[in-house]
């Protein structure tokens, strides 16, 4: 450990003197080709834009010779020899125009990881991009699609949507999973103007928790309103916890924990999110932006199933109660009610019994990706996890991936990570489950073990930068400085994952969109 730390302050201490004139003469010219990658490296960390950020990574791709990778279309990640036959035949039809012969291609051999091109480890070889062979697919698939909804195309509009929706369907669909993770919720908001900009952003999205407040804020307003709220996002008030410049005393806390078991009162998230949700329900707010808003939250029995609310479960459900009921974490804020608009009267109601109480939603369910399978066909997640004591773990993990090269050595290490991980966490259910079966803790028990047993990543996972030092930021309202810091590394986080964002759901978007232009020639 000393030896290593005596080395590091000689090699600082060489790289110094390299860098100075009069001392280069006697230390030695510095490696220029390392000094090319060092300064690569800085420019990439201080890139101000998705743009920006791309060119320098493929400049560095370049310089590390990750390029004849690329190229290099042999692999055993993937079946190269069925992706080159199914590319092959779609450009032999695609420019022989044979239209049926290309629709037939369209609907038997198209699915969303042909020959396994969706394996997160083809993005860990370069900075950006994978194989020019699994690109090179990609965009024969979306020319093939032009061609189809092209007006020269002779077959019937009609049938060739049906076939295209048939299509979709055994694709699948993609969702954005938001998880919870207090105050440090707003990283999200980094994430959503990423996507929305590149035009990657799925129309499936859920929230629990900070991420529902997230998810809903998107998910009722059109994307030039999107833009305007992120715009000024550093000039808004996120009175969550308490009302900005009027904090609580200690006292007043430890008074209301003793008497109600929370330590915040959430009339003052009851206020803030009606005032960014107004009174939409969920029905009401796919009709405006056709966005699938989904709010997962858990009830207070441990005999019931956490709940998955959307425009199909809880039409009339007023979103800003469904995400108050989501943020109601045990001990933090109280149980909540969730309320409806009454179709007749337009009054406010109370959806379930009046005894049935609902709380966080990450509690049980963080990440709903089983639930939202079966609603909505969807098999493909991109989730975005900031919760502090699952991120440290998740960059272990092997599946996490993009936008660093990783040699065989270290992705070896994070798989053994993973796997002891894995056995320790176990154990710990299995133990979690004896409690419970012998009724000690029952409740307690029930949750820590969905706690534990839940899936928290993705096919694709954007983590937060999360720093140890901003713990104590968990809790509290999120100042104008940290709307704004939080906003910029979220954006950041999710640059080295727009490569395989685009090309696992290139397809699908553009199918979407094929699909939509068909229904609008038909009207």
């Amino acid at each position: 450990m000393i030896e290593s730390s005596i080395q590091t302050v000689i090699n600082n201490c060489t790289k110094l003197l390299q860098s100075l004139p009069l001392t280069r003469y006697w230390v030695g010219r510095q490696n220029e080709r390392q000094a090319q990658i060092d300064e690569l490296l800085a420019q990439q960390k201080a890139a101000t834009s998705y743009k920006e950020w791309e060119e320098i990574s493929i400049k560095l791709d370049e310089y590390l010779n990750n390029e004849v990778w690329k190229q290099t279309k042999e692999s055993d990640l993937y079946d190269y020899k069925l992706v080159e036959e199914r590319l092959n035949e779609l450009r032999e039809a695609r420019k022989a125009k044979d239209y049926p012969k290309l629709l037939y291609l369209v609907r038997t051999t198209w699915t969303r990881n042909t020959g396994n091109i969706g394996n997160v480890n083809l993005y860990r070889h370069s900075y950006v991009g994978t194989k020019k062979l699994i690109e090179d697919y990609i965009k024969e698939c979306e020319k093939a699609l032009q061609l189809l909804i092209d007006p020269s195309n002779p077959i019937d509009d009609g049938y060739l949507l049906s076939m295209l929706i048939q299509t979709r369907k055994a694709i699948g669909r993609t969702a954005l999973v938001l998880s919870g993770g207090g105050c440090f919720g707003i990283f999200h908001i980094g994430v959503l103007s990423n996507l929305l900009e590149l035009n990657l952003l799925p129309r499936i999205i859920s929230g629990s928790s900070a991420g529902a407040i997230m998810a809903s804020i998107l998910c009722v307003q059109s994307p030039e309103e999107t833009i305007a709220l992120i715009s000024t996002i550093e000039h808004r008030t996120f009175d969550i916890f308490n009302e900005t410049n009027k904090e609580e005393g200690f006292l007043v806390y430890l008074a209301r924990f003793l008497k109600y078991g929370t330590l915040f009162d959430n009339r003052y998230l009851r206020k803030t999110m009606i005032g960014f949700l107004g009174d939409l329900t969920f029905r009401e707010s796919y009709n405006r932006t056709g966005r699938i808003l989904n709010v997962t939250v858990s009830s207070v029995s441990i005999h019931e199933q956490p709940t998955l609310l959307n425009y199909l479960t809880a039409p009339n459900v007023l979103i800003w109660s469904a995400v108050c009921a989501s943020c109601s974490l045990p001990g933090i804020f109280s149980s909540s009610t969730i309320y409806e608009k009454n179709l007749e009267t337009g009054a406010m109601q109370e959806w379930n019994h009046a005894s049935v109480k609902f709380v966080d939603g990450s509690v049980d369910n963080d990440l709903p990706i089983k639930r939202l399978s079966e609603m909505f066909n969807v098999d493909h997640i991109i989730a975005c996890q900031v919760n502090p004591h699952v991120v440290p773990f998740l960059k272990m993990s092997i599946a996490c991936v993009g936008g660093e090269t990783e040699n065989e050595y270290s992705a070896k290490i994070k798989a053994y990570l993973s796997y002891a991980y894995d056995l320790f966490s176990s154990e710990v259910i299995h133990y979690l489950e004896v409690m419970s079966e012998l009724g000690i803790a029952k409740n307690l028990s029930t949750k820590l073990r969905s706690v534990l047993s839940q899936q928290y990543s993705g096919n694709v996972t954007i983590l937060s930068d999360l720093k140890f030092t901003e713990l104590n930021k968990l809790l509290v309202n999120p100042t104008p400085e940290f709307l704004l810091d939080a906003t910029v590394r979220g954006t950041r986080a999710t640059w080295p994952k727009i490569t395989i964002i685009r090309n696992h759901c290139a397809t699908e978007f553009a199918l979407d969109k094929s699909i939509i232009l068909l229904r609008s020639r038909l009207i």
